[in-house]
């Protein structure tokens, strides 16, 4: 199965509030990813000692788009709003702040991916709700 490791974001998407995420993938990987596909969900990469949060399922294919159009509801797609009201940042960098260089020029052309939680982590009890509050340091 593929995965898709969430990092900063992690909390966002456990929390239900993350349903779209950006990617700098080259077109032969990129497309790989189709609609209806079930994608593991990881706080970091499994390589570094990321573990699985969730099951995603992709609500369409990928596809590219410039990051100076993204449209505004993506804020809240993105998990921004959810990362911005619990004071979780990237590095001491705010979404708002990431939102914005994405929106500055020159463009960037990113693959959008969309989705929606198919099963989060069932059977983890505590482990899954410090998950939902922990802030990650990567």
């Amino acid at each position: 199965m593929k995965i898709i490791s969430f990092a900063w974001t992690t909390p966002a998407l456990l929390a239900g509030q993350k349903t779209c995420t950006r990617r700098e993938w080259n077109k032969e990987y990129a497309q790989r990813f189709k609609k209806g596909d079930l994608i593991q969900a990881y706080n970091k990469n499994p390589r570094n000692g990321g573990k699985l949060v969730a099951t995603i399922e992709l609500t369409q294919d990928v596809y590219l788009e410039y990051s100076t159009v993204i449209p505004n509801s993506d804020w809240f797609a993105e998990g921004f709003e959810y990362l911005t009201g619990h004071g979780i940042t990237l590095h001491g960098t705010k979404p708002v702040d990431i939102w914005r260089a994405w929106l500055a020029p020159p463009p960037s052309l990113l693959w959008v991916v969309r989705f929606k939680i198919h099963s989060p982590l069932q059977g983890q009890g505590e482990e899954r709700d410090e998950q939902m509050r922990w802030r990650l340091c990567i």
